[in-house]
């Protein structure tokens, strides 16, 4: 009992023994495999093999195939007489006879661990149809990569008409088991500048989620790739090239005022959260928060551009310089705010947009920064809203405030898919409601 105490009052020591040994294995990267062993020269009835014998870094999926310079005797050929084998354990596998290649095909039933040692072993009595055997045993050896292969992209590969702001997103992770894997994100107006690794990405994520901080490129299509890279076993690879085009730059524009729903702000000075009163407050350490009922229109529009109109509460307090508009990265009660949060925001890349005096009653947030969240937020169906910062304490009106035509709006900027004489609109600025 005296042993116990040590871990605890009346404690096993085994539970936190345990708990100590399984955080280890969690915090520990992933050794090396087993180097392939080298099979010897093939029996003559072999004439090639894939992947390769000894081969390293082999992505998955890849074909698993031997190659017969003689027809074989098909019925020799069963998960009896082929093995895959993972170390000593055997992997459930099909088997698919090709005559016209003399190819022999090895499918895993399920897909191959990562940074793993794999060998395919065929049997000595595996016979052929000129009444010969392979008369020894043969096995070769490869090594799975540390990465799994980008796929499944969107937009779908050779996609047209969409936004010039449209989120990227792909599947094809690579799990923490095998390292800590980053994904890089080149976009190009070439495919093969695209799959170059020599050239700088446009950005580095450790999700299958890109959200880009400028527009794509709107005269002509956008090549892009995910080159995965694991940070412990320092494999890179390349995945395929895609390819998508915006809405064309002609495509007339439309604009939808968004209704807000939820805004708040606290007071640092006393700690009060204000909640659903007649005007929000910003300023240093003032947390502001601010949520619109978002929503796409139609399914045959795509966002082209957004912008946030406030207007000063106080006519005697012109609108300044020196607001700013920040994403917010989880949702949030309006009522229930603190000066830390929630709610919460990215230090180092939350910050959409600046605040741009356009009328001594007018102040606006635009940026391409600000309509890449919007379409990010209207793809995923999230209305997470908006953290408002200033260097000075500033108030603005929201939709309490007797005077309906300055409330705070979020304008959705729309380019239809039909081809249309260019609009200005988006170029003049949003049109305020009357």
């Amino acid at each position: 009992m005296a042993r116990a105490r040590r871990f605890g009052a009346g404690g096993d020591a085994r539970p936190l023994v345990l708990a100590l040994l399984l955080g280890l294995a969690c915090d520990r990267a992933p050794g090396p495999p087993t180097a392939p062993v080298d099979g010897g020269p093939p029996p003559s009835p072999i004439e090639a093999v894939a992947p390769p014998a000894k081969a390293e870094g082999v992505a998955w999926p890849s074909p698993v195939w031997v190659q017969f310079s003689v027809a074989p005797d098909t019925t020799t050929l069963s998960t009896r007489t082929v093995f895959l084998k993972a170390e000593t354990r055997r992997v459930p596998i099909t088997l698919a006879w090709d005559p016209a290649t003399r190819r022999l095909r090895i499918t895993p039933v399920d897909p191959l661990a990562l940074y793993q040692a794999y060998t395919v072993e065929l049997a000595a009595t595996i016979a052929f149809v000129d009444g010969t055997t392979l008369g020894r045993t043969y096995a070769w050896q490869f090594v799975t990569l540390s990465l799994r292969r980008p796929e499944s992209p969107l937009p779908m590969d050779g996609r047209r008409g969409e936004s010039p702001f449209v989120t990227l997103r792909w599947r094809g992770l690579t799990e923490v088991s095998a390292g800590k894997a980053i994904y890089e994100v080149h976009a190009e107006a070439d495919s093969a500048a695209a799959a170059d690794p020599s050239r700088p990405p446009i950005g580095t994520v450790s999700t299958g989620v890109f959200m880009p901080r400028v527009r794509w490129r709107e005269d002509g299509p956008t090549y892009w790739a995910i080159h995965a890279f694991n940070t412990v076993t320092r494999q890179r690879l390349v995945g395929p090239v895609w390819r998508f085009e915006t809405i064309p730059p002609v495509a007339a524009i439309d604009s939808v005022a968004m209704n807000i729903t939820d805004w708040a702000w606290v007071d640092p000075n006393t700690g009060r959260t204000h909640c659903y009163e007649d005007s929000v407050v910003m300023g240093p350490g003032f947390p502001c928060t601010v949520r619109w009922a978002t929503g796409l229109p139609d399914s045959a529009v795509r966002l082209a551009g957004a912008a946030i109109d406030m207007t000063p509460r106080y006519a005697s307090v012109p609108a300044i310089p020196g607001e700013s508009v920040w994403l917010v990265t989880s949702f949030w009660s309006p009522c229930v705010l603190g000066l830390a949060g929630p709610p919460f925001t990215d230090e180092s890349a939350g910050r959409l947009a600046n605040a741009v005096v356009v009328a001594p009653d007018h102040l606006r947030f635009a940026s391409d920064g600000l309509a890449a969240h919007l379409e990010f937020m209207l793809r995923l169906g999230q209305t997470y809203g908006y953290l408002f910062r200033s260097d000075v304490r500033r108030s603005f009106r929201t939709p309490l405030d007797a005077v309906p035509a300055a409330r705070a709006v979020m304008w959705l900027y729309y380019r239809r898919s039909t081809p249309a004489p260019v609009a200005a609109r988006l170029a003049a600025g949003p049109r305020r409601r009357p």
